[in-house]
C-alpha cells in the first residue's frame, strides 16, 4: 500500500514537472515569435518595419514604449482566439513567403483591408481607460462615445486609419515601386 501511494505522488510530481515545463516551453515560443524582431525578419516586412519605427506604436515617442505586433494583430478577447488566430497568421504568412511572390503583393490593397488584421480588443487592451468617463480624459472620450455606446459600426482602425505605421504608403512604394500589383 505505501509503495503505491509513493508511487502515485511520484506521478503526479513528475507528471505536474513535465506540464510546467510544456507550458513554460510554450509560452517563451508564444513571446519570442510575437515580437518584432521574429515578426519582421523577413525582407519583405522591410517596409512595414520602417514605418512602425517612426510611428508612436512602434517607439517614436517621449517614452520609448513599444506595442510588439501582437499587441495590434492578434484578438484579445480570449487566449483560445488569440493562439488559434495566431496559428493561422503564421501558416497563411509562412506559406506566402515561403510558396507565394510577397516581393509582387499588393500591399496597397492589404492596407485597404487593415479591419481584418488590427483587432479592437488589441487596441482597448491598452486604450481601454478612454470609455471610463471622467474629466481627466473627456478629450478622448468624446470623439469615441458613440463607438462604447454601439451607435457606429466601425472598428478602431476605420478611424485611426494610419495608426502603427507612420507612413505606410512611402515605405511600401520605395522598397516595391509601382510593381506592388497582383493584377
Amino acid at each position: 500500500m505505501r509503495k503505491t501511494k509513493l508511487f502515485t505522488i511520484a506521478i503526479f510530481i513528475i507528471g505536474g514537472l513535465v506540464g510546467l515545463g510544456f507550458a513554460l516551453g510554450i509560452a517563451q515560443f508564444m513571446y519570442v515569435t510575437g515580437g518584432d524582431k521574429f515578426c519582421t525578419s523577413c525582407h519583405v516586412m522591410e517596409p512595414m518595419v520602417g514605418a512602425y519605427k517612426n510611428d508612436i506604436h512602434g517607439g517614436n515617442n517621449k517614452v520609448g514604449f513599444k506595442a510588439e505586433c501582437v499587441a495590434c494583430h492578434l484578438p484579445h478577447d480570449n487566449i483560445v482566439k488569440y493562439t488559434y488566430q495566431k496559428a493561422v497568421n503564421g501558416i497563411v504568412e509562412g506559406a506566402i513567403t515561403l510558396f507565394g511572390n510577397p516581393e509582387k503583393y499588393d500591399w496597397e490593397a492589404r492596407r485597404k483591408e487593415s479591419k481584418r488584421y488590427v483587432y479592437d480588443s488589441g487596441c482597448m487592451h491598452c486604450h481601454g481607460d478612454i470609455k471610463n468617463v471622467s474629466s481627466q480624459n473627456m478629450k478622448s472620450f468624446l470623439p469615441h462615445r458613440d463607438y462604447f455606446a454601439k451607435n457606429i459600426n466601425k472598428t478602431c482602425v476605420e478611424c485611426h486609419e494610419h495608426v502603427g505605421h507612420k507612413n505606410l504608403g512611402f515605405h511600401l512604394k520605395a522598397k516595391f515601386g509601382d510593381l506592388n500589383t497582383t493584377k
